[in-house]
């Protein structure tokens, strides 16, 4: 029985040659940028909140760094993929 070896640099080939293994890794992978998204989104907006909150500035500072932490999930997310594809 002959498996496809790859050449990348990245260590992929090794998981190719499990059966079974890929897809998991994948999932993994992919679940991983999911949770950093949503955490990088969540900090932002309990950090915009708590800001509002002490400074009287409702609901100002909340939205803005929500749409920072937006931003700054996108650019994450598109990094993360850039370097893992």
């Amino acid at each position: 029985m002959e498996t496809e070896k790859s050449d990348s640099p990245s260590g992929e080939g090794a998981a190719n040659q499990m059966p079974g293994k890929a897809p998991v890794i994948a999932g993994a992978r992919y679940l991983a940028f999911g949770l950093e998204f949503a955490v990088i989104v969540i900090v932002g907006v309990v950090l915009g909140y708590h800001a509002d909150r002490h400074l009287g500035t409702e609901p100002w500072l909340m939205l803005v760094l929500t749409l920072g932490g937006l931003y700054g999930a996108l650019r994450c997310l598109l990094w993360s993929l850039k370097k893992h594809s």
